[in-house]
């Protein structure tokens, strides 16, 4: 048994820091986002797909920042991956997985399509396809806070880079209009869709909406025996062939655009 250390950087470019300077505060943000992120990515890799939705350490993995470096923006952060964890995903492909499935995470919550290269990451995604909603939404705050620089300068731009790689993903003024997303809207309104997918644990799922006219993410509000059982209804019927076409009782949830990124239902009615 063996531990593992990969090691990753995060560079930024643009404005002040080309001097290798940033505000104390948007640094700060910076740092504390990175940390959120990283933790809530490493967590759920090394323990099984779990999403905390509160970011304590991650479970068998420990991550350290490197002091900065002088003359650019750019921070080195070391994880330690526990024995137990490289055995469970073999020391040989551990690096390369790790990378696919946080670049997989990481760009589905900044409103990227991203397919995941590695085998163990193909099989995650395959055997629970709502995984990758569900952590992205968990990594929406995290990352707007990653961002705090480009709030300040829309020319400034970060990259999260793998040594001896290249630059896996980027950051900049559109990925911080999809993080900053405004408040739930007060207001609630009924839809006309059908459930595609629906995680009765979660109360997470997908569902096409007629007023979007594309497949949209949502969660129940509320524990709702009912409720879940007509969306599990509606996902039967369209498996079936069927319509399955319901009435849902809506808020929405959007970014700095005005692009609806989920919806949270209040209520389901039949037609």
């Amino acid at each position: 048994m063996s531990e593992k250390e990969i090691s990753l950087i995060l560079r930024i470019e643009g404005g002040t820091a080309n001097e290798g300077l940033l505000d104390i505060y948007d640094a700060a943000k910076t740092i504390f986002g990175l940390a959120r992120s990283l933790n809530l990515v490493t967590h759920s890799f090394a323990n099984d797909e779990e999403v905390r939705k509160r970011n304590q350490s991650a479970d068998g993995a420990n991550a350290f920042i490197h002091s900065s470096k002088k003359g650019c923006f750019e921070e080195q952060v070391d994880i330690h991956f526990d024995a137990k964890v490289v055995d469970k995903i073999g020391k040989s492909v551990i690096a390369n997985v790790f990378w696919d499935y946080t670049a997989w995470a990481w760009s589905y919550a900044i409103g990227n399509q991203y397919d995941p290269t590695t085998p163990q990451v193909k099989k995650i995604a395959k055997a629970n396809e709502f995984f990758i909603y569900d952590i992205a939404n968990a990594l929406e705050t995290p990352m707007a806070e990653l961002h705090k620089s480009i709030v300040r300068d829309k020319n400034v731009t970060i990259f999260l880079h793998r040594p001896r790689i290249g630059d896996i993903v980027t950051l900049n003024s559109e990925s911080l209009d999809y993080v900053t997303t405004r408040e739930e809207q007060i207001e609630t309104e009924y839809i006309v869709g059908n459930v595609t997918r629906f995680n009765v644990l979660s109360d997470f799922g997908r569902l096409f909406s007629d007023e979007e006219n594309q497949v949209m993410s949502f969660q129940l509000k509320d524990d709702d025996p009912r409720i879940r059982g007509l969306a599990v209804k509606s996902m039967q019927e369209h498996t079936k062939g069927e319509s399955g076409k319901l009435h849902f009782k809506v808020s929405k949830i959007v970014n700095a655009r005005g692009y609806v990124k989920r919806y949270i239902v209040y209520d389901i009615l039949e037609m």
